[in-house]
């Protein structure tokens, strides 16, 4: 059976990365916001070049592209208030709280894998992006270690302290 000390190492990379992938998520988020007008140039002349869009409406295709850029800081606001509460119940031992860990980590390095692939972004927004899904890597390398998952599994749990 896992104790309170060895736990509190064993969470503690877990939990680290949770907060650098939440820290570069807002970084990035807070550029793409001061940084708007060049990545919308971006996108826009990058489009019309691969004739994704009418350069006669550059109008139109630079508010549809302005409406989906705004996707990344709102849901940087959604992922810091799950992260934050997932992080602080990791300690409890509840399985379920893993699978939750998981389950962000999986679907955010998916998340990442496909903007870096598809997405038209300039290459320092990439260039984080690849950053960001290391972070993510590495986290869930760490959750599937032997230590972090013995210490959610019904042999190895703490009981949680109420």
């Amino acid at each position: 059976m896992a104790t309170s000390s060895s736990t509190g190492r064993a969470l503690r990379p877990v939990i680290f990365l949770l907060y650098l992938n939440l820290l570069i998520s807002i970084a990035f988020a807070v550029l793409t916001f001061l940084n708007k007008e060049a990545i919308l140039d971006y996108q826009v002349l990058h489009w019309e070049s691969t004739g994704q869009a009418n350069p006669a409406d550059h109008a139109g295709t630079r508010a549809s592209l302005e409406s989906v850029l705004w996707i990344r800081p709102v849901s940087v606001l959604v992922i810091a208030i799950v992260y934050v509460r997932l992080a602080a119940r990791l300690k409890l031992g509840r399985r379920r709280t893993w699978v939750r860990v998981m389950l962000v980590t999986v679907l955010g390095l998916a998340g990442l894998v496909y903007l870096v692939i598809s997405a038209e972004f300039p290459d320092w927004m990439r260039a984080g992006q690849v950053v960001q899904a290391v972070v993510l890597l590495v986290l869930f390398l760490l959750l599937c270690s032997k230590g972090v998952r013995g210490y959610f599994s019904k042999e190895g749990r703490v009981p949680a302290k109420v």
